[in-house]
C-alpha cells in the first residue's frame, strides 16, 4: 500500500502544480488532481482497515466519496 500511496500522492502534487503554474489549463488539471487525491484517501482507508482501525478507514472512505461527489458535480455543471 505504501507504494500506491506514494504514486497517487506524487501524481496529485504534479497535477496541482501543473494547474497552478499554468502548465495545463486549471479547469482540466484540478479534476484530475482530485481523482488522484481520492485514490490516495482510499489507499489510506485500505491501510487503516488492514491494521484494524475501522473508524479511520470509514473516515478516509467518507472523504474520498465527498471528493468524488464534488468533482462529479463540478464536471457535470461545467458540461451543462
Amino acid at each position: 500500500m505504501r507504494r500506491w500511496k506514494a504514486i497517487f500522492t506524487v501524481l496529485t502534487l504534479f497535477f496541482a502544480a501543473a494547474g497552478l503554474l499554468k502548465l495545463m489549463p486549471y479547469y482540466s488539471s484540478m479534476p484530475i488532481m482530485f481523482i488522484f487525491f481520492g485514490l490516495t484517501m482510499l489507499a489510506n482507508a485500505k491501510e487503516c482497515y488492514d491494521k484494524g482501525d475501522k473508524g479511520a478507514a470509514i473516515g478516509f472512505c467518507g472523504i474520498a466519496v465527498l471528493l468524488y461527489a464534488v468533482t462529479a458535480y463540478n464536471l457535470i455543471s461545467r458540461i451543462l
